[in-house]
C-alpha cells in the first residue's frame, strides 16, 4: 500500500499543500505549531473519515478563512490505482472514491489503512479503559472495515437498551427484543477482540524484545470483568454457543441491578486490556520508559500482525516520536524499520538530526503552513 500523492486545501493551517511522497521513509521537519501534525491528521482522516483528535469538530478541521476543506490522495493497492477525495463543510463530510460519491461508508473504508503513534498515544495504558478499547477496535477495524458496521449497530442497540431501562414502566416484550439483539452484535464484537488478542499478543511479545527489550516479557490480555465466574478465552474462541450464553446469562444475572441503575451492566463496551511486564501489571509498576516503550511496541506490533496474517503493510505515522524516546531506543526503533521488506512511513519532528535516516528518504520543511521539499 502506498500514498502516491497528497493534496490538501484549507484543512487546518494548511492552505494549499501538494506532495509525492517516498514509498519507504517521509521526514516532515519545523517548530512546533507550523503544521506537522496536522499533515499526519489530514493522511489519517483520508483512512477514517474522522480525526484521531479527540473533540474534534468539522469547523475545526477548516482553515479559520476557508469555508471547506478537501483532502485528496492517489493510493496504490494490490496493482490498482485509486484516488480518495474528501470535502468537509460545517454541515459534515462527503466522500469520493475514483470520482463517483460513496454513499455506505462501509465500501469506502479499508482503501487506505494507516497506524499512528503520538505523544497522546502514551495515555493507552495509564488513561481509560475506553482509550484501550479503542486500540483495539481500530487494530480490528484496519483488518476487518465490516467491523465498524457491527460497532455501530452494537452502539446503536446499547443506546436503545439504556434509554428503555430508564423508563419509569419497562416494556419486558421491547426489551426481549433488545437483549436478542444485543446478544448477536455483543457477540460479535467479542468474538473478533478475542481473535485479535490470540494473533496479535505473541507478535507483541516478539516486538518489545527485539526493540526494547530482550529481558523482559511483554504480554497482553483481553479483561472482562462483568463474568460471574472462570473465563476460558481458547474456548470461547473454539466452542460456538459460548459467548452467546455468556452474555445471555450475564444479562439475566445483572437485571435487577440494570433497573435499578437504569443502563447496561454487561457487555464488550465495559471491557479492557491488561498490560505486563514480566507479569507486573504495567499501569501499577510501569515506569513512564517502560509505559512509552510498549505503547510503541504495540503500535509496532499492530503493522506487522497486519503484514504477517493479512498480507499488507499500512502505513505508520510516527508524530514526534524521538521526543517520547531516549537515544537508545530510537536508534533500535528505527534499526527495526529500515530492516522491514516494505513499507511506508511519515515521521515529524522538531530536529532532522533526531532521526537517524539516510537512505529511501524524502524530506519535508513545513513552516506556516507551507511544504517545501529539502535535500538531505
Amino acid at each position: 500500500m502506498l500514498l502516491e500523492a497528497l493534496r490538501l486545501r484549507d484543512f487546518r493551517n494548511l492552505r494549499g499543500i501538494d506532495i509525492e511522497p517516498h514509498s519507504r521513509f517521509n521526514l516532515l521537519t519545523g517548530a512546533n505549531g507550523q503544521g506537522k501534525t496536522n499533515l499526519l491528521e489530514g493522511i489519517y482522516l483520508l483512512s477514517a473519515v474522522k480525526s484521531f483528535r479527540q473533540k474534534t469538530t468539522n469547523r475545526n478541521l477548516i482553515n479559520f478563512e476557508g469555508e471547506q476543506a478537501i483532502l485528496e490522495a492517489r493510493i496504490r493497492r494490490g496493482g490498482h490505482v485509486r484516488k480518495v477525495r474528501i470535502e468537509i463543510s460545517e454541515g459534515g463530510k462527503k466522500v469520493y472514491l475514483n470520482g463517483e460519491s460513496v454513499r455506505n461508508l462501509s465500501d469506502f473504508f479499508g482503501t487506505l489503512n494507516v497506524v499512528i503513534f503520538g505523544p497522546e498515544d502514551i495515555g493507552i495504558l495509564k488513561g481509560s479503559p475506553s482509550r484501550r478499547r479503542h486500540f483495539i477496535d481500530r487494530a480490528i477495524f484496519n483488518a476487518h472495515p465490516a467491523y465498524g458496521t457491527e460497532s455501530m449497530h452494537y452502539d446503536d442497540v446499547l443506546k436503545n437498551r439504556n434509554a428503555l431501562l430508564k423508563t419509569p414502566r419497562l416494556d419486558e416484550s421491547l426489551l426481549a427484543v433488545y437483549d436478542d439483539q444485543f446478544i448477536e452484535w455483543g457477540t460479535k464484537i467479542l468474538r473478533r477482540r478475542l481473535d485479535f488478542i490470540e494473533h496479535f499478543r505473541p507478535v507483541l511479545r516478539r516486538t518489545f524484545r527485539s526493540i526494547f527489550s530482550a529481558d523482559l516479557e511483554a504480554n497482553i490480555a483481553y479483561d472482562i470483568s462483568w463474568i460471574d465466574g472462570r473465563f476460558d478465552e481458547a474456548q470461547a474462541l473454539e466452542e460456538e454457543g459460548y459467548l452467546e450464553a455468556l452474555l445471555e446469562h450475564s444479562l439475566r444475572a445483572s437485571a435487577g441491578g440494570e433497573r435499578e441503575r437504569g443502563y447496561t451492566l454487561v457487555g464488550p463496551h465495559r471491557d479492557d486490556l491488561k498490560a505486563t511486564l514480566d507479569g507486573r501489571d504495567m499501569r501499577a509498576f510501569a515506569s513512564q520508559g517502560q509505559t512509552r516503550a510498549f505503547v510503541l511496541a504495540m503500535k509496532i506490533a499492530e503493522v506487522t500482525h497486519l503484514e504477517e496474517r493479512y498480507h499488507f503493510a499500512p502505513i505508520l505515522l510516527l508524530d514526534d516520536v524521538s521526543s517520547e524516546l531516549d537515544r537508545e531506543r530510537t536508534k533500535k526503533l528505527f534499526a527495526f524499520l529500515k530492516g522491514r521488506a516494505e513499507g511506508q512511513v511519515f515521521i515529524t519532528t522538531t530536529h532532522r538530526d533526531h532521526i537517524p535516516l539516510d537512505d529511501e528518504l524524502k524530506w519535508f520543511e513545513i513552516h506556516g503552513g507551507a511544504v517545501s521539499t529539502t535535500d538531505h
